[in-house]
């Protein structure tokens, strides 16, 4: 029995129309998504929206609503560590979070707009999704395993100085304090407004284009880069969240289950990750990925059609 098969016979009803079963189920596919999603660096978000829109009835908005709220779990339990060694820049953060959030509130409410349109709008959302995802593979498999940014003392940026975001952090496995400059701030910025869009309308979590965004265009050390992504996505899809949970797309009965097994899954995965090759998992993710994505262009698309 497939993924999808498992999770329509328990909401549609049939032999295993148990809540409780339901319910329990649902965790357990999280709990599965969290360890992947740990060991191989994705944001949990990123696989479970898509996969729960492409394999199940669920309705979307909830879907999406459950997503950014597993985006934001996954930052809280990694933001105070990674705020006390102060290896996220909360200067950076603060400025960054401006145009993010309010870029993920406006993508929340367009996502909520379009779903309104009924089957037209649902397609339009699975196909951007799917086109979405798709590109996300391609991302990741090009991404590599990367050494991170190596530069650090590049040339800071005007705006970066004069707003005193330049900053330093130890590196304990080079046994030295790094420091580092932030670079092409304006950029970068005017990126976090389509990501923060993308996030809220989609309900993905944004860590799969935050750390390139910090760590490539802004030039800062990759450390930095994932620590202030983490941050910055707990400030942005929370306030996305709320546009949710005031137009009612919210359900905590389904999103709880779905936060146990992601953040359950997530400690088992960290645990076990120095003791396992997470290369063979990389592939898997992709290729689940593009099954999802392709999923939802097949759903899509025969709508879409006939509109046309």
């Amino acid at each position: 029995m497939t993924l999808g098969m498992l999770i329509f016979a328990v909401v549609g009803g049939g032999f295993l129309s148990s809540q409780v079963i339901f319910f329990t189920s649902l965790a357990c596919i999280c709990v599965v998504i969290g360890i992947v999603a740990a060991l191989t660096g994705v944001g949990g978000a990123v696989l479970f929206t898509p996969i729960m829109m492409a394999f199940t009835p669920i309705n979307m908005d909830i879907i999406r609503s459950t997503g950014l709220a597993i985006a934001t779990m996954s930052s809280l339990v990694s933001s105070r560590q990674y705020l006390g060694s102060n290896l996220a820049n909360f200067r950076l953060v603060l400025v960054s979070s401006v145009p993010y959030t309010l870029f993920a509130i406006i993508g929340s409410l367009l996502g909520l707009r379009i779903g309104v349109l009924g089957s037209l709008g649902k397609a339009v959302i699975r196909f951007s999704l799917g086109v979405l995802v798709l590109s996300i593979a391609v991302l990741f498999m090009l991404r590599g395993s990367g050494a991170g940014n190596l530069s650090y003392t590049v040339k800071g940026d005007k705006l970066a100085g004069l707003l005193k975001l330049n900053s330093t952090y130890s590196d304990y496995s080079l046994n030295t304090i790094v420091k580092y400059n932030v670079g092409n701030l304006q950029w970068g910025l005017l990126s976090l407004m389509g990501v923060g869009l993308i996030s809220g309308m989609f309900g993905l979590g944004a860590g799969w284009a935050i750390v390139p965004i910090y760590s490539m265009l802004m030039q800062l050390p990759l450390k930095v880069a994932a620590a202030s992504s983490l941050v910055l996505i707990g400030i942005g899809d929370s306030a996305a969240m709320w546009v949710y949970i005031n137009n009612g797309a919210f359900i905590p009965l389904f999103a709880v289950p779905c936060l146990l097994g992601i953040v359950i899954g997530a400690r088992v995965g960290s645990r076990i990750m120095p003791k396992i090759k997470t290369s063979y998992l990389k592939i898997l993710v992709v290729i689940v990925m593009i099954i999802a994505g392709l999923r939802l262009l097949q759903q899509s698309l025969s709508i879409l059609m006939g509109w046309l």
